[in-house]
């Protein structure tokens, strides 16, 4: 395929996962409870964009979904979850032991308080790390790699992951963008690898959701110490150095998280492709 279609392709797909989501927004603004609100949004948003991705995928490219290392059967490994888990506890435990923060008990917080923020968490969490996922770890990364190689594909998707969080933040400053760009390229990159060495993008999906559950959501928020938030764990920052609470995007952009995801990306990096193979699995027809 012409390079030049290759852009085409991809400029496609991304302006589909936009429109996806700009057409979905509207449709739930009715709806006066806010939990269910955001379980209706979020709920169409992954059946209208999956849908739309699949139907372009099926119409210009004719390739099987296991082309796109999406396996015919829903495959799950014991070992994403073990990092998925792994990685937002170590997040914390850095910032408690190294007293950058303080934990702020919510001891007045209602059952259904606590419902609402486990139910939103899990239904964006779950609506961002399937959609992105399949979007740039399956038919932009194949798209690119097949005109080039995986080393551009792993680059170009993950800066295009970086760049698209760049939207979802006002009043970013030149340091924000930085941060955003490495930290969100850096994470593109973790997902990148371990969908290409695992062949199996499912498990890039649980890593991604429960990341996105904890550091993503209500469940865990790191806040400044005059900050009103309420969350089910809230961590008070010391400090407001940038290095370590962010900037503008938060925590998953600080210093100690864009240290994290590399020291993750070297493990990834020394694993062969397929090392996963003889690991135990749970599948699902």
């Amino acid at each position: 395929m012409h390079w030049g279609k290759v852009v085409m392709h991809s400029l496609s797909l991304i302006i589909l996962f936009l429109a996806a989501a700009m057409f979905v927004n509207p449709l739930t603004d009715g709806i006066d409870n806010s939990t269910i609100r955001v379980v209706v949004k979020e709920l169409i948003r992954i059946g209208v964009t999956v849908g739309l991705l699949w139907l372009y995928a099926k119409r210009f490219f004719k390739k099987p979904n296991s082309y796109y290392r999406i396996p015919k059967r829903f495959k799950l490994s014991k070992l994403w979850f073990l990092v998925g888990f792994s990685l937002p506890l170590i997040v914390v435990v850095f910032y408690l032991l190294t007293e950058n923060v303080v934990f702020d008990q919510q001891n007045n917080l209602p059952i259904t308080t606590l419902l609402t923020f486990i139910i939103g968490a899990l239904v964006t969490a779950f609506s961002a790390g399937v959609i992105e996922e399949i979007l740039f770890r399956c038919y932009l990364f194949k798209l690119i790699e097949d005109k080039w190689n995986v080393a551009t594909a792993i680059f170009v998707t993950s800066i295009l992951f970086g760049a698209l969080h760049l939207i979802t933040v006002n009043g970013l400053k030149i340091l924000d963008v930085c941060l955003i760009l490495t930290a969100g390229t850096l994470a593109g990159i973790l997902f990148s690898l371990i969908v290409y060495k695992t062949g199996n993008v499912w498990n890039a999906v649980v890593v991604h959701i429960i990341w996105n559950f904890f550091l993503n959501s209500k469940m865990v928020q790191f806040v400044s110490e005059t900050d009103r938030n309420s969350s089910l764990v809230l961590l008070r920052l010391k400090s407001d150095n940038v290095w370590i609470t962010g900037g503008t995007f938060g925590i998953e952009a600080a210093l100690p998280v864009v240290v994290l995801y590399i020291l993750t990306i070297g493990w990834l990096v020394n694993r062969k492709p397929g090392f996963m193979k003889h690991d135990k699995t749970k599948t699902y027809e």
